[in-house]
């Protein structure tokens, strides 16, 4: 018989080892050990604030046998690392702000499941990065029987299951961790074991390869204090050998692995400029910019050129090299792609008898053309990585809203898809129109725009005429420039003309935002786009989702899309809140002493 009983280990200041990185005082370099009680449990929770950097410390649970592990972590925590000691990397907990106890109380959240024989915790703390605050006040061990951990192990072999696509800003993990080897580095790709993720994308962020505007990056203001970070550490940090690195570690856990890249990441605006997010080929080519109707030069590289289509091909072909299963075009950051460039006006008037100029970017015949330019690219893409050996690599593209808002940008999806070029869709919830509801037309002549007008109508309007939203749950039919609403009704409208592309063998998936939402709106979300026919979920900048293990509770089994509505939000049996009422050896159960500061 079983009878092993819950395990919790509170009083980790005096149990972890080795004690020398453990202080009673508030030290730089170690663990403080700070007293605490909750109505249940009272001990030491280790804790390192903001610039602490401490060592690495063990547990060693002398436990055998399939548990639960949980981890108790204080309400403020942003950066406690956990591992098992057969781990190929820490998992990152940061906590997920839902208590409301206003500081006071230990959030305990589900970890993993694990065969404990032989295995030991360790805890720490990322070496550099952004300062953050690290504070875990105990592991709790739930045994599971025989059955449970059966039940367990089928359950992660279940492929039916694997449903999620999660793509990681990389930007954010130079950010907020500064990685000094591939250990750390290796702490993205760990967060996804035991979920429900079967596609893992990794945006490549080598094409922001400015220097900072002084020359010396000592000497820069930045706009944020992970920036000067990834000013200096993108280049010798982030290198396709270490991409090449996570693709076999992640092939390893059972995931497919996919390199990603921003369409539109030429540069960015004040106050964000004059530093990395510069891009030097942009620099060095300014001939090739984007131009609008009235000849102003946009800060956007246009695809019309052979140069930019080439440059960016020549990109990807260097992502796929990295053993990734795919590579993912993400044209949900960064327009336009091609507007009215000497090149496009003269291939448009060539096969329409008329300036493009004067026609709205909606008129079909103006689409279509930008459509067909960006349709080149993609075919000269695929071409290229099939030319180097990469024939097995898939090319993923990751969209707008709706169809026809891909169309208004110059994505033809049905068309890539029709034709083999693309075998995975995302749709990312944004909405990019030009808007033109003013006295814009030719007197006598509605069909074409009179450019005096024109610019006195986007020189004096509330604000710009190319509409941008993105980040929203639905958003109803728009008006276009003639008046007519376009767009879907209604959330199954749209979701069926996204699943009609699979009759290509494209598999698609939609996305669900915004980023951080309660453990049971998730599940809502992801049960409304089932119940209209989707059958896979996106997740966009997972790097700030994973970490908020309450969140993630639920996130990591979306993919289980049959048994989804049965399930609660999991308070109580994947999360939980505990009332501190002693911490550091002061009484905050009624009258708090910060009150008197």
């Amino acid at each position: 018989m079983d009878d092993r009983k819950e395990v919790v280990f509170s009083d980790l200041g005096a149990l972890c080892a080795p004690q020398f990185n453990i202080s009673p005082v508030r030290e730089l370099y170690k663990w403080n050990a700070v007293p605490y009680e909750t109505a249940e449990v009272k001990g030491t929770m280790l804790v390192s604030l903001q610039e602490g950097r401490p060592g690495n410390v063990t547990l060693d649970p002398g436990l055998t046998g399939w548990y639960r592990v949980f981890v108790g972590q204080y309400h403020d925590s942003q950066s406690v690392n956990v591992k098992l000691s057969g781990d190929g990397a820490f998992t990152n907990f940061a906590s997920g702000g839902e208590a409301g106890y206003a500081r006071h109380a230990v959030e305990d959240v589900y970890w993993k499941s694990a065969d404990m024989t032989g295995e030991q915790v360790v805890i720490g703390k990322y070496r550099a990065g952004s300062p953050a605050d690290a504070a875990i006040a105990w592991l709790r061990f739930v045994p599971m029987d025989a059955g449970e951990a059966a039940a367990f192990r089928a359950d992660q072999a279940r492929e039916d299951r694997k449903r999620i696509y999660a793509t990681h800003d990389m930007h954010g993990m130079l950010s907020i961790a500064a990685p000094q080897d591939q250990d750390d580095w290796r702490t993205i790709v760990q967060a996804y074991e035991q979920s429900d993720v079967k596609w893992f994308s990794m945006e490549n962020i080598l094409i922001f390869d400015g220097g900072v505007s002084t020359g010396n990056p000592d000497n820069f203001a930045y706009p944020r204090p992970g920036d000067e970070m990834v000013q200096k550490g993108l280049k010798p940090k982030y290198t396709c050998p270490m991409i090449a690195d996570l693709c076999g570690f992640g092939h390893r856990m059972g995931l497919k692995m996919c390199v990603s890249m921003r369409m539109g990441a030429w540069g960015i605006e004040f106050p964000y400029d004059q530093m990395y997010f510069t891009n030097t080929f942009m620099e060095e080519h300014r001939e090739l910019r984007c131009v609008d109707r009235d000849g102003t030069p946009i800060d956007a590289l246009s695809y019309v050129y052979p140069e930019v289509r080439s440059y960016i091909i020549g990109q990807f072909v260097r992502m796929a090299a990295t053993g990734c299963d795919a590579v993912e075009m993400i044209y949900t950051r960064g327009v336009p792609y091609v507007l009215f460039e000497a090149p496009f006006v003269e291939r448009f008037e060539k096969k329409y008898g008329q300036d493009p100029r004067y026609l709205p970017l909606d008129d079909e015949r103006v689409t279509a053309e930008r459509c067909a330019v960006m349709t080149e690219f993609v075919r000269e893409l695929r071409a290229a990585l099939d030319a180097a050996g990469r024939k097995n690599v898939g090319l993923h593209a990751r969209t707008q809203f709706s169809l026809y808002d891909c169309r208004h940008v110059g994505e033809d999806l049905e068309t890539w898809a029709k034709e083999g070029l693309i075998d995975t869709v995302i749709s990312y919830p944004q909405r990019i129109r030009e808007v033109l509801r003013g006295d814009v037309w030719r007197d006598g002549d509605p069909e074409h725009l009179d450019p005096d007008k024109y610019e006195r109508y986007m020189r004096g309007a509330p604000e710009s005429i190319i509409y941008r939203r993105q980040d929203f749950q639905f958003m109803p039919p728009m008006e276009d420039s003639r008046g007519v609403l376009r767009g879907p009704k209604d959330q199954a409208e749209r979701v069926a003309e996204f699943m009609a592309l699979e009759r290509y063998g494209v598999t698609v998936y939609l996305e669900i935002m915004p980023r951080y939402m309660p453990a049971e709106e998730y599940r809502k979300r992801a049960l409304e786009l089932y119940g209209c026919g989707c059958g896979h979920i996106s997740l966009w900048d997972t790097y700030g989702r994973v970490p908020n293990k309450v969140q993630w509770s639920m996130i990591r089994r979306l993919g289980h899309k049959d048994e989804l509505s049965c399930w609660s939000d999991g308070r109580g049996e994947y999360y939980s809140y505990h009332r501190l009422l002693r911490i550091g050896d002061k009484d905050v159960s009624r009258y708090v002493p910060a009150w008197g500061g």
